[in-house]
């Protein structure tokens, strides 16, 4: 992958954040505890600043992003993607941040480009809470905070501890389109508004098509099995196109629309932001429900690995 040690690799690509900067003379971002500590008592209701699509610079300078939906059942499931300098896909993480004993613990995994996962089948990365403040979050090892508590959800701070010694610092923002619930009505023109939220539909069907693949990898000694959840994946995208096109023409009928935005009505630009919450409303819960269903953490107990 790259010529970098691999304790290095390991714990660079656990902390599941991008843009790179090593931490010298400050003070330490991450907290190890003390031996045999006790996580202190904590939900996800802390946590709803971290929602949403986070940007920023990864591995070598190249993209990266990490996604977090809203809690559910306890859990906060997010995905990480480290591009290339090219813009294809190095890697990829699946994240769970659960509520678990009455604190909170961190659980990932690693998959390569192909879908191959670096793990065991059933092991995953482990991090406990040591501490909660307003606005952040420290595992063992690892940090999670608001860039400025004040700001909730503007900006991300992760950090996290090398085994070799160190710290690495990792800044992210947020991305506009997941600002509120769409984020896309603060575009300063229609054009901009319209392209934010067909973004939004791409994302989250890229996000669909991820979460499917992992499901299918996952269940790749059951090639019934998995053959199903493939065609189940196009059986959904057939009755979303469906639905939500029986919508658009229920409200635009056969209306030529062209192809300037800034000649729209009112009523054509709100009709045809509703064809696309359809969509990306439906793409989001087709993402929960592959994950609550089919991602979910194996019922055994894990095999924790060293933060360190």
């Amino acid at each position: 992958m790259f010529a970098i040690v691999r304790d290095f690799m390991v714990v660079l690509v656990a902390c599941a954040f991008a843009g790179t900067a090593m931490a010298q003379d400050l003070a330490p971002e991450t907290r190890l505890g003390e031996e045999g500590f006790e996580s202190p008592a904590a939900s996800l209701k802390r946590m709803d600043w971290l929602v949403g699509q986070w940007v920023g610079e990864g591995i070598q300078g190249a993209p990266a992003m990490e996604s977090w939906l809203p809690p559910t059942g306890g859990t906060m499931v997010g995905t990480f993607v480290q591009q290339t300098d090219e813009g294809g896909i190095m890697f990829t993480e699946h994240l769970y941040l659960m509520e678990e004993e009455g604190s909170l613990v961190l659980r990932l995994k690693h998959f390569n480009a192909d879908l191959t996962g670096w793990e065991e089948k059933d092991d995953m990365l482990t991090f406990r809470l040591v501490a909660m403040e307003p606005c952040a979050a420290y595992f063992r090892a690892l940090t999670l905070r608001c860039a400025d508590a004040e700001k909730p959800g503007e900006g991300l701070v992760a950090a996290v501890r090398m085994q070799s010694g160190g710290e690495l610092v990792f800044r992210f923002t947020k991305t506009h389109a997941q600002s509120g619930a769409y984020g896309c009505d603060t575009k300063s023109n229609v054009e901009e508004g319209l392209l934010c939220l067909l973004s939004l539909e791409q994302e989250t069907h890229r996000q669909i098509n991820l979460y499917a693949r992992m499901a299918q990898q996952r269940f790749g000694d059951d090639p019934e099995l998995a053959g199903a959840l493939a065609e189940a994946n196009e059986q959904f995208f057939t009755y979303r196109n469906a639905a939500c096109n029986l919508l658009a023409e229920h409200l635009l009928g056969d209306t030529q629309l062209g192809n300037d935005p800034a000649r729209f009505s009112p009523d054509q630009i709100q009709s045809i932001e509703r064809v696309q919450y359809c969509k990306i409303d439906a793409n989001r819960q087709r993402a929960l429900s592959i994950s609550r269903n089919w991602l979910a953490h194996s019922q055994g107990t894990p095999t924790a690995v060293s933060e360190q």
